[in-house]
C-alpha cells in the first residue's frame, strides 16, 4: 500500500473550501481528514506541506493541439503536457488535427494511441475527428468509437488538408453517427460560406487594414448562423452537443435557449476570449490571430457576465502551436491562426477573476468537475472526494508568477501571455498522488501519464 498525504491547506471540496488533510492511498483520494492537530511541517515524497495554500482539483483541458505524432516541430505531447503541468491542468483531450496524419480512421488512432505512450507528463484522452469523407463510413466510425473521448467537427474550412470540414448535409449524417455511438459532437461553428464570401469581399480591398479585414472576414454573425443550424440538427436527431471556443455573448444565449428547451447541448469559451478583445489583436497582429477572432470589449465583458450566469460549461484552452516563422508572415491571411495557451489557461483566468471580485468556486468547476461530467470520466476526475484520482494543484495567492521568456514550456517559445503578470501562482501539480511539477525544481522528469 502506498499513502501518501496532502496536509495543511485549504481544500477546495463539494462544500466549498475546507481546512481538511487528503489522505491518498494508491494514487485514489482516501479520505478527507479535518485539520485539528498541530499543523505538520515536514516535506518529503510521502507528506505534502500545503500550509498557506489553496488546493484545487488537477485542472482538464479538454481542447489541444499538441500535434503529435507528425508535426512535433510545432509542439508535441511532450513539451506540451510539460507546460500544461506548469499550469496545474493534469488531463488533456488531444484534438484530431494537427497532427499527421488526422485522426480520421482506425489505424490513425490505433497508431497515436501507441505511439504516445510513456510521452506525456499529464493524463490524456483522444478525440476523433469527423470529415465529409469519413461519415460515409459506418464500420471505421464503429471502430473508432471505442477508444476516444468524442467526436470534432468542422463546419468550415480547418486549416489542414486531412481534415476536411462537413458540409450542411454532412452535418446531418455527422449528429446521426455521434448519437449512434452515444458519444459528443464537438463543433467548430463558422459558417463556412459566409466566412468565404466576406474573405472574398475584403482580403483585397484597395486601403483597409489586413487586420481590420480579417476581423470583418469572420463575424459573430458566423457563429450565430453555423450554431443555429447545429441546434436544430441535435433537437432534430438528440445528439448530444459541445460547442468549443464560442467568442459571443450572444451565441452563448442561443445555446442557453436550446438547453432551456431540452437539448444536449454544452458551450467552452477559452481564456484569449476572456482576457484579449480585438484591439489587442489589431496591436499585436498574427499572434493573437485565431478562429473565430477576438471580439470587441463588450464581448468579453459579456462572456464574464455569462459566466457568472452559470451559461458557459467549460474552459478549454485550444492550445494550437505552430512555428513562429509561421506568424510572423508579412500577411496575416497567410499566418497560422491559433493561441499558444495551456501553460497560462488558470494562471490568467483565476486572476482575471480574482481582479474582477468573482468567487474562484464559481470558476474552478469549469476546468475540473463540469469538464469531467459532461465527458464521463467523473467517476476518476474533476472533484477532490474519496475514490477519485488523487489529481491536485496547490495554488499560493501571496505569490506571482511572471510568464517571460525563460519560463514558457513550449517548443517554440513565445506567447501572448509573455510578460503578463499574474498574482498568484503554481507551487504543485500532483497527478495520481505524485508530485509532477513543483515550482522550485519544475517538472519532474518521469513521465506519468496514461491514456484513458
Amino acid at each position: 500500500m502506498d499513502e501518501r498525504w496532502v496536509k495543511n491547506g485549504l481544500v477546495f471540496t463539494e462544500e466549498g473550501f475546507r481546512e481538511v488533510n487528503i489522505r491518498v492511498i494508491d494514487e485514489r483520494i482516501d479520505s478527507l481528514v479535518k485539520n485539528e492537530g498541530e499543523p505538520w511541517k515536514e516535506e518529503s515524497d510521502k507528506m505534502i506541506d500545503a500550509s498557506g495554500c489553496l488546493v484545487v482539483p488537477g485542472f482538464i483541458d479538454a481542447h489541444v493541439h499538441f500535434n503529435d505524432p507528425g508535426r512535433t516541430d510545432w509542439e508535441g505531447i511532450e513539451t506540451g503536457s510539460r507546460a500544461a503541468a506548469i499550469g496545474g491542468t493534469t488531463t488533456i483531450f488531444d484534438m484530431p488535427l494537427n497532427c499527421a496524419p488526422s485522426v480520421t480512421n482506425f489505424k490513425s488512432l490505433q497508431d497515436k494511441r501507441q505511439y504516445l505512450t510513456t510521452m506525456s507528463h499529464v493524463d490524456y484522452a483522444l478525440w476523433g475527428g469527423m470529415t465529409d469523407t469519413n461519415i460515409k463510413n459506418r464500420h471505421e466510425l464503429s471502430q473508432m468509437s471505442e477508444g476516444i473521448i468524442g467526436w470534432k467537427a468542422f463546419m468550415s474550412e480547418s486549416g489542414i488538408d486531412d481534415f476536411q470540414f462537413v458540409s450542411p448535409d454532412g452535418l446531418k449524417q455527422a449528429m446521426k453517427a455521434a448519437k449512434k455511438h452515444r458519444k459528443i459532437l464537438a463543433l467548430h461553428a463558422e459558417w463556412d460560406e459566409e466566412i468565404n464570401k466576406l474573405t472574398a469581399l475584403y482580403k483585397n480591398r484597395a486601403g483597409m487594414n489586413e487586420r481590420k479585414a480579417f476581423l470583418a472576414s469572420r463575424p459573430v454573425s458566423a457563429e450565430e448562423k453555423a450554431v443555429s443550424y447545429a441546434l436544430e440538427l441535435a433537437a432534430k436527431f438528440g445528439t448530444a452537443l459541445h460547442f468549443v471556443h464560442i467568442s459571443s455573448a450572444k451565441v452563448v444565449g442561443l445555446i442557453e435557449q436550446a438547453k432551456k428547451s431540452g437539448v444536449d447541448v454544452t458551450v467552452e469559451t477559452c481564456p484569449h476570449y476572456l482576457i484579449f478583445d480585438e484591439k489587442d489583436f489589431l496591436k499585436k497582429g498574427a499572434i493573437l490571430k485565431c478562429a473565430p477572432p477576438l471580439r470587441a470589449r463588450e464581448e468579453v465583458e459579456g462572456l464574464w457576465d455569462c459566466i457568472q450566469r452559470g451559461w458557459i460549461d467549460t474552459i478549454g484552452s485550444d492550445h494550437s502551436p505552430c512555428l513562429y516563422s509561421m506568424k510572423a508572415t508579412d500577411s496575416i491571411w497567410d499566418a497560422w491562426g491559433g493561441i499558444q495557451g495551456v501553460q497560462f489557461t488558470w494562471l490568467a483566468l483565476l486572476d482575471e477573476a480574482l481582479k474582477r471580485g468573482i468567487n474562484l468556486g464559481e470558476i474552478l468547476p469549469l476546468g475540473t468537475s463540469k469538464v469531467a461530467e459532461r465527458f464521463g470520466i467523473a467517476n476518476r476526475k474533476g472533484q477532490i472526494r474519496p475514490g477519485l484520482d488523487a489529481d491536485l494543484v496547490l495554488i499560493r495567492l501571496d505569490e506571482s508568477t511572471v510568464a517571460d521568456k525563460q519560463s514558457l514550456a513550449f517548443r517554440n517559445a513565445y506567447s501572448p501571455y509573455e510578460n503578463r503578470e499574474f498574482l498568484l501562482r503554481v507551487k504543485k501539480t500532483i497527478l495520481r498522488g505524485k508530485v509532477i511539477y513543483d515550482d522550485q525544481s519544475g517538472v519532474f522528469e518521469e513521465k506519468l501519464g496514461v491514456c484513458l
